[in-house]
């Protein structure tokens, strides 16, 4: 009989852009993936950060600039932005980025423990880095974010 290899541990995420970063997030983090929905309202007395508030099949779905919350630098508008919806327990909020680059399955033994470092608002949720080609991609902990303080004080 032919022995058969065990199949590779593969972990699955989504790679994606925040200005000209590229960073990877777990696909299981991932509930779905929205054009920039048109309707978006514009909360008042908010941080520069909260894009507004957008109808998703029936349920308000708060929008956050995630390159203004990370990087306090606004996302430039075009028709690659792209709307990453988390689910936390009793919640969802959907994260503007510039651009999703797609799916990639990677063997789960090549993660480095380590994360190239991207700034202070942005390295304490990184957990690790993967390889993909000649570049490292770090890995965004959409769990952590989701939970992070800063989105209680989105309030101004």
């Amino acid at each position: 009989m032919p022995q058969q290899e065990e199949p590779a541990d593969i972990w699955a995420g989504v790679l994606f852009f925040v200005g000209r970063i590229s960073l990877l997030s777990s696909l299981a983090d991932i509930e779905e993936v929205l054009d920039l929905p048109q309707g978006i309202t514009r909360v008042p007395a908010t941080t520069h950060w909260v894009h507004g508030i957008a109808n998703n099949r029936g349920t308000l779905l708060p929008i956050f600039d995630l390159r203004s919350f990370l990087f306090g630098v606004p996302t430039s508008h075009s028709s690659k932005n792209r709307v990453m919806v988390v689910r936390q327990t009793g919640f969802s909020l959907g994260l503007l980025v510039n651009d999703v680059v797609g799916i990639r399955r990677l063997e789960a033994s090549t993660r480095l423990p380590e994360a190239p470092k991207l700034g202070e608002g942005i390295d304490g949720l990184l957990v690790g880095s993967f390889r993909l080609g000649i570049e490292r991609k770090a890995v965004l902990d959409l769990q952590k974010l989701a939970l992070d303080g800063r989105f209680n004080q989105a309030v101004a």
